[in-house]
């Protein structure tokens, strides 16, 4: 279900972009990697659905798909389980890169450096993550040939990667960098991330990767690239777009706390695994027999604890945040100066986003129009078409986390029901002809009037 609403949700997005006058190179970078992350959605997770139907018919009715019997494989299964994994980073990751663009650029006040190799690094990465797979199995035996060309490609998708980090360098270059908590995380993932990647390029090199493989080297790679990378990257997102949901900022001194705290801990916790790594500590062990490493596992301790520390500061940010949110009011609906078309409306924005449709010149389309001396439209306002609200995608969604948990644990009886519920639901969903309604004119005007003269207030 979930793959076939984004297969839509970027069918649209392609029609769109073919309509008369789009301008591709006008669209934010934001945008770019969205589009490429749902095309990895709707192209990676079929293999999953493929591969996850092969093993429950092994593992219900016998069939040979993955064991050493009748022709099966086992490598099969982990070669489907990485063709699919390994995009799935990168689903993980291009969102926020997304957002670090748009952080870095509105921090610096500066238009993002190097826009058009921006986008075609995004769509590069979404490329060669099909191509790289095997390296999480350089050992499986598949001859110096196969691991040759795996060891490249992912040599080579570092390149694109790579740009992007200096893309960001550049922006800053020269900006007058404002060092709010957004940029704090950005900065932060940029330390982190980069050394992520570099230990990743380590691994790509398929002899370094036979001795380090199983070790907890990579245990430590993997972490600096998602936590270094899409962890940092969501407290970003939520610190930097939370105004703009809720209405009000997040907390600046319990924002820099988490920060910190995060950061600090995160070197404290991993660089012991790293070490341990080059001695050949290998991962998966429930304990270890030579006592010199417990000194590094007391200090990785250390880190999690300091990290533990980063997540009490951070929901103690989100309730100072609540407690003070008349102080901590947004008022103007720009409250970073932001570069993009979200800014322009009302913080939180109203249920149809804008009276009229933006007509967009550039890819920092706020930005622009706050330099061409935009003015509001104070008249003139029309009923505005909208979609209702659905209970629905929950409703099903929760009849499958159901069906799932049967199938796994050979319920049979709750798995048929909950698969004739769930038919049920989406039956009597296509049935469901009351899907929109119509905001009417005079209560789009009462909102963009009141907006209006909350703006000319805080001038």
């Amino acid at each position: 279900m979930g793959t076939t609403l984004s297969g839509v949700n970027l069918i649209a997005t392609i029609v769109k972009m073919r309509a008369p006058g789009m301008d591709l190179m006008k669209m934010p970078v934001f945008t770019w990697t969205s589009l490429c992350t749902n095309a990895l959605i709707v192209a990676s997770f079929p293999i999953l659905t493929v591969t996850l139907a092969l093993l429950s018919l092994d593992r219900t009715i016998g069939t040979n798909f993955f064991t050493n019997e009748l022709g099966g494989n086992p490598m099969l299964y982990v070669n489907l389980i990485w063709i699919w994994g390994h995009p799935e980073v990168y689903i993980l990751i291009l969102p926020v890169f997304g957002v670090f663009s748009e952080i870095v650029s509105t921090f610096s006040g500066k238009r993002l450096f190097g826009y058009t190799s921006m986008v075609y690094a995004t769509v590069v990465i979404t490329i060669l993550s099909y191509l790289v797979w095997l390296h999480h199995f350089f050992t499986m035996g598949s001859g110096a040939s196969v691991n040759s060309f795996f060891g490249i490609t992912t040599m080579i998708i570092s390149i694109p990667t790579g740009a992007k980090i200096f893309n960001w360098l550049f922006t800053m270059y020269k900006g007058r960098i404002r060092f709010e908590v957004p940029m704090l995380w950005t900065i932060g993932f940029m330390l982190t991330f980069v050394i992520g990647g570099m230990t990743g390029v380590m691994l790509a090199v398929p002899p370094a990767d036979f001795v380090l493989h199983n070790s907890l080297f990579l245990i430590a790679h993997f972490h600096n690239v998602i936590i270094g990378g899409v962890v940092f990257g969501v407290f970003a997102a939520i610190n930097f777009w939370f105004p703009k949901a809720f209405g009000y900022k997040l907390d600046d001194f319990w924002g820099k706390v988490s920060f910190w705290c995060w950061l600090v801990g995160f070197w404290v916790a991993f660089t012991p695994l790293y070490v341990m790594g080059f001695m050949g500590v290998t991962r998966r062990m429930n304990h270890f027999d030579d006592p010199s490493l417990q000194k590094w596992f007391i200090i990785a301790a250390i880190g999690a604890l300091i990290i533990a520390a980063g997540i009490g500061a951070f929901l103690i940010q989100l309730f100072v945040s609540f407690m003070n949110r008349e102080k901590l009011r947004d008022v103007t609906g720009d409250p970073w100066g932001g570069r993009t078309l979200e800014w322009a409306t009302s913080s939180p924005p109203p249920d149809y986003n804008f009276a009229f449709t933006p007509v967009v010149h550039d890819s920092d389309s706020w930005a622009d129009m706050k330099d061409n001396k935009y003015t509001r439209p104070l008249t003139g306002f029309v009923a505005i078409h909208m979609p209702k609200n659905t209970e629905m995608g929950f409703i099903i969604a929760a009849i499958s986390f159901v069906l799932g948990f049967a199938l796994i644990w050979h319920m049979w009886l709750v798995a048929a029901v909950s698969f004739v519920v769930m038919l049920a639901a989406i039956v009597k969903h296509t049935f469901n002809y009351k899907r929109d309604y119509y905001i009417p004119a005079e209560e789009v005007t009462r909102t963009e009037e009141a907006h209006t003269r909350l703006l000319e207030r805080h001038v």
